[in-house]
C-alpha cells in the first residue's frame, strides 16, 4: 500500500499543523512502516534545514501552484488520488470531490469576532473542514474535548474519531548552560534579568490582553520581571499599545516568530511559563514544551488544558486578569513550588510522546487502506 501525505504545511514557518507533521514524520523515519512508500505532495520544495526528519527517508511530490491551500489542495493534489492508497491529510481540509480513501486531523475550532474579515474567512474555513471530516474515512483529533466538538458540531460517529495528543518534539529538553540562558535572556527579554514567557499565535483563544493586563498588576505589586511573547499577531492585537496603556510600555516585549531550535533555550531561560488558555484551546502544545523543557507552568483550567496538565502545572480557574495575576503572583514568588512543578512537569512531558501519537495514526490509516 502507498500513503500520501499533504505536507503543505512544512512550506512556511510552523505553528501546530506543521509541527504535527513534522513530528509525526519525524518519528515514521525510524520506523518499519505497513506502507511500501509514503508520498509527501507540495506545492514548493520542503526545505530540509527546517525540518528534524530527514526528507529522503520518504518520495516528495512537488507540484501546482502556489496559493491558498484549499485551492491546491482542489486542482493538483487531488489529481494524484490514483498514486496512493491512503491520503492523509493534518491540515484540517481535503480535496474537493475526493474519491479515493482518505483521513484528516483537526487540531481544534476557529474563534474569530463575529462579522470582522476573520469571522467571513473562518465561516467558509470552517464548513471546509465539516466538509472533510464527514467524508473522511477517519478523523484525528488532538484531545477529547476536540473529539467531542467534532462529534456534536459535524454529525460524526464517535467510532470514527481517534484522540491523538500532540507532544513536544525530540529537540525540547532542559538547556542548563549558564552561558546560553543568560545570553538567550538578554537577546528576548533586553536584559540579563527573570521574565515571563507565552509561546503560541497572539489569537483570542489566547486571553493576550488579559495577560498583558494581570502581568501588569503583578509589576505594580513589585516584580522585577519582564513578559516575553513569543509569537504571529496575526489579528493585529498592537501588544505595545496594550502595554503602554497599562502603564508598562517597555516591560513587555514581543517577538512575532522564534525559529524551532531556538525555542528549547527560550523556555528554559523563562522563570515561569504562562498560558492563558480559554474554552476553544484544542490542545496547548506549548504547555508541554515548557515541561519539556523544565518550566513550571501557570495555565487555565479550560478546553484541553486539565486533560493532560492536571497535576502538573498551576491551573487558574478562568483566563479572568484576577485570576491570571494570583496565578502568576503564586509561582513566582514560590520557589518550592517552582521546583515541585519543573520536577511533575519533566515527568509529565515524558509520559506525552511523539512516537505514540504517530503508532496510534499510523495503525488507524493502516485500517483505513485495508479496509
Amino acid at each position: 500500500m502507498r500513503l500520501g501525505f499533504n505536507a503543505v504545511r512544512l512550506t512556511r514557518p510552523f505553528t501546530g499543523v506543521g509541527r504535527f507533521a513534522e513530528c509525526v514524520l519525524d518519528e515514521w523515519s525510524r520506523m518499519t512502516l505497513p506502507f511500501e512508500k509514503v508520498i509527501l505532495y507540495s506545492p514548493v520544495p520542503i526545505d530540509p534545514a527546517r525540518v528534524v526528519f530527514p526528507l529522503e527517508a520518504f518520495e516528495t511530490r512537488i507540484g501546482g501552484s502556489a496559493g491558498p491551500d484549499p485551492v491546491w489542495e482542489s486542482t493538483w493534489l487531488r489529481g494524484c488520488s490514483g498514486e496512493v492508497d491512503v491520503l492523509f491529510s493534518p491540515s484540517y481540509t481535503l480535496p474537493l470531490k475526493y474519491r479515493g480513501r482518505c483521513a484528516v486531523m483537526n487540531l481544534g475550532p476557529s474563534e474569530n469576532r463575529a462579522f470582522s474579515y476573520e469571522w467571513f474567512r473562518s465561516r467558509a474555513y470552517e464548513r471546509l473542514y465539516r466538509a472533510s471530516a464527514r467524508r473522511a474515512d477517519h478523523v484525528f483529533a488532538c484531545s477529547k474535548s476536540v473529539k467531542r466538538r467534532i462529534v456534536e458540531r459535524y454529525g460524526i460517529p464517535p467510532e470514527r474519531v481517534t484522540v491523538a495528543w500532540l507532544a513536544p518534539s525530540r529537540l525540547f529538553a532542559p538547556v542548563e548552560d549558564a552561558g546560553i540562558l543568560a545570553q538567550t535572556r538578554r537577546r528576548y527579554s533586553g536584559q540579563d534579568a527573570p521574565f515571563l514567557l507565552f509561546v503560541g499565535k497572539l489569537a483570542r483563544r489566547h486571553s493576550v490582553p488579559n495577560l498583558v493586563a494581570a502581568f501588569a498588576r503583578l509589576r505594580r505589586s513589585g516584580a522585577p520581571h519582564r513578559l516575553v511573547l513569543a509569537g504571529p499577531d496575526y489579528l493585529g492585537l498592537d501588544v505595545e499599545g496594550i502595554a503602554g496603556r497599562e502603564g508598562i510600555a517597555g516591560e513587555v516585549v514581543h517577538h512575532p516568530f522564534v525559529e524551532h531550535r531556538d525555542l528549547p533555550a527560550l523556555y528554559s531561560a523563562a522563570e515561569a511559563f504562562v498560558f492563558p488558555a480559554t474554552d476553544a484551546e484544542g490542545f496547548g502544545i506549548p504547555v508541554v514544551e515548557a515541561m519539556a523543557c523544565g518550566t513550571p507552568v501557570v495555565s487555565v483550567a479550560r478546553g484541553s488544558i486539565p486533560e493532560f496538565a492536571t497535576g502538573a502545572a498551576l491551573l487558574a480557574p478562568t483566563s479572568s486578569v484576577e485570576d491570571l495575576s494570583a496565578g502568576m503572583e503564586t509561582l513566582i514568588g514560590d520557589a518550592e513550588l517552582r521546583r515541585s512543578l519543573r520536577e511533575k512537569g519533566l515527568a509529565r512531558a515524558r509520559e506525552i510522546t511523539w512516537k505514540t501519537t504517530a503508532e496510534r495514526i499510523l495503525a488507524d490509516l493502516e485500517a483505513v487502506g485495508r479496509r
